[in-house]
């Protein structure tokens, strides 16, 4: 049958089964050391920069119907999903699961006192983060073992319509390697920005990245 000859019910059938994922990371945290320090489930609340930034990601997307918004609980990924949704009545589902990775006795420790106080668990996990982790936390390989779960039930939860996720760097870097086959290693090559979008498209079980690391600024070539 010709595409044309579809009736509206026959049209209709693939939109509605489909998903579309607006995968976000937050927006710029309030940091101390410079932002030169390991932070995963230290919880930063947004700075004054990332503030601004999350409500102009907000008014980029006012035309967008969100179905079902979700974003971790730290306070970062939480106030930039409510600066996104400011003027809207959403409900927000706060989810641990969709935490950053924890970095144990790192957290909050400078570059600099990393490396000198770890000097060769430093180096180790340098050649190879995927598989090894700071003292108490956890390596990319443990993330993944909880964000691929986590964000796999949140499509089975929404099965249809527009979905906003709001998450942290590592965690949608870890799910992004599962499905489309990048290498967790290779996380420094593939440049995640604050407020960065990433646009997934789900039909019939076929997930697809439509775009990745979205940001207006780029095309206002403040990264050129």
């Amino acid at each position: 049958m010709s595409p044309l000859k579809l009736n509206a019910e026959q049209a209709r059938a693939p939109r509605d089964k489909s998903q579309k994922i607006f995968f976000v990371r937050h927006a710029k945290p309030e940091l101390p050391h410079e932002g030169k320090l390991y932070y995963g489930h230290t919880d930063y609340p947004l700075s004054e920069i990332g503030v601004a930034r999350a409500r102009q990601l907000g008014n980029e997307l006012r035309d967008v119907a969100f179905d079902r918004i979700y974003c971790s609980d730290l306070t970062r990924a939480r106030q930039t999903a409510e600066l996104i949704l400011e003027g809207r009545d959403s409900k927000l589902n706060v989810t641990p699961s969709l935490r950053e990775i924890f970095l144990g006795d790192w957290e909050g420790k400078s570059f600099d006192e990393v490396r000198t106080t770890w000097e060769e668990l430093y180096e180790k996990r340098g050649a190879s983060f995927d598989s090894v982790p700071p003292p108490g936390g956890e390596s990319f390989l443990d993330l993944q073992r909880r964000s691929v779960p986590a964000f796999a039930s949140i499509l089975e939860e929404s099965p249809s319509g527009n979905i906003l996720v709001v998450a942290h760097a590592a965690f949608i870097w870890s799910v992004m390697c599962h499905y489309f086959s990048f290498k967790l290693n290779d996380l420094f090559f593939y440049p995640l920005d604050f407020c960065g979008m990433h646009l997934l498209y789900n039909a019939n079980g076929l997930l697809r990245l439509m775009r990745y690391n979205w940001n207006s600024e780029l095309l206002e070539g403040k990264f050129w």
